[in-house]
């Protein structure tokens, strides 16, 4: 499978290949529509865990079957505060593997749940890219995501 190149908009998330081609491949659920957050505000434990099922059951909806992906870039800016909030640096090349994912989800939920936010950014589009990206990574079987020049 050609390498596919991930990107969260505000409206739906899409998966397609990196090169131009004929259509990707994407759900209707982006980061502004995962999360009903206002911007500079933590979403409530419930409205978080209502997100996360809803952005499941647009995975099962949009990729019925489990991708297995080896090669997936994304060049979004969120993800690249995910990589630098990580420890990587947030250049093309660097990978975000599924484990600092969801470190960075844990402490996201640490901090919905009242405990500290340690350097969780609390605007609508980071937080829904993340609750996205974490569920991509585990539903869809990816490793890691590379980040990619934003002009690629």
């Amino acid at each position: 499978m050609s390498p596919l190149h991930l990107h969260i908009g505000a409206a739906h998330t899409s998966l397609a290949p990196a090169h131009p081609a004929p259509q990707p491949s994407s759900m209707p659920v982006g980061w502004q529509s995962a999360l009903a957050a206002t911007p500079q505000r933590l979403p409530s434990a419930a409205a978080l865990e209502l997100a996360i099922m809803q952005v499941e059951d647009a995975i099962s909806a949009s990729w019925p079957q489990r991708l297995t992906l080896d090669a997936v870039s994304s060049s979004d800016p969120a993800i690249c505060q995910m990589a630098a909030l990580c420890g990587l640096p947030p250049q093309p090349g660097s990978r975000l593997q599924r484990h600092s994912v969801e470190s960075l989800f844990s402490r996201l939920a640490n901090a919905v749940e009242g405990g500290s936010a340690a350097g969780v950014p609390d605007n609508a589009e980071f937080i829904g890219s993340l609750l996205i990206l974490r569920e991509l990574l585990h539903h869809l079987d990816i490793a890691a995501i590379t980040l990619a020049d934003p002009a690629s």
